[in-house]
């Protein structure tokens, strides 16, 4: 029997990936995903079918995330 031990995930197929790729791969549910959609997250509807590229959702995140309360007071107190 050929058991084989993944130390990383597999990569992510390159160019448009759906919904569920996307979710998985930032660790989100699909419903908090379809919430980033209607906030400006970037993708392309094929008809029906949502498409999303992995370098415009990562930059989209980078863009808006918010530094937690803990982090903001650790980053102010370096700045004194």
């Amino acid at each position: 029997m050929n058991i084989q031990c993944l130390t990383e995930p597999p990569p992510l197929p390159a160019g448009w990936l759906t919904s569920a790729q996307v979710a998985d791969h930032l660790k989100i549910s699909r419903r908090h995903l379809y919430n980033l959609r209607l906030a400006g997250m970037p993708c392309i509807l094929l008809g029906t079918s949502v498409r999303f590229n992995l370098v415009e959702v990562e930059g989209f995140i980078r863009a808006t995330r918010r530094l937690s309360s803990t982090a903001t007071a650790i980053s102010r107190s370096e700045n004194v």
